[in-house]
This record gives C-alpha cells, sequence and structure tokens, in this order.
C-alpha cells in the first residue's frame, strides 16, 4: 500500500464501509495508521495499515483507451 493508491472495503465490513471506495492520503511509518479520504464525501479517516490491507482490496485503475 502506498500513498495515492485507490482501493475498496470489502464486502463484509460494515454497512458504513461496504464496497466503499476511497484514496490512501498518508501513511505514518513510525505508528502504522493510515490517513483515507472518501471521494463521495469527501470525508477523511484514519485506520491502522494491518486491518486497512485485510479489509480492503486494490481498484485497477481503468485507463481509457
Amino acid at each position: 500500500m502506498k500513498v495515492g493508491d485507490l482501493r475498496v472495503f470489502n464486502s463484509q465490513i460494515g454497512w458504513y464501509y461496504s464496497n466503499r471506495l476511497f484514496i490512501v492520503l498518508y501513511i505514518d511509518e513510525d505508528s502504522a495508521m493510515v490517513q483515507i479520504s472518501f471521494p463521495d464525501t469527501g470525508f477523511r479517516d484514519h485506520w491502522d495499515r494491518i486491518n486497512l490491507l485485510h479489509d480492503s482490496k486494490p481498484v485497477p485503475v481503468k485507463k481509457c483507451p
């Protein structure tokens, strides 16, 4: 995981986060906290990097032909 990654929460996560798309904004290497932003609302949240990797999956960036 790196800053700028586009990810989506797995479907088994709670109702608020389920299938929500987010962008990784900041990774604190000392505490393993990750700041994320939801593009649809602009809301920002903090997650533990290990939990975030387990609870989400990468979204491929599709380029227009």
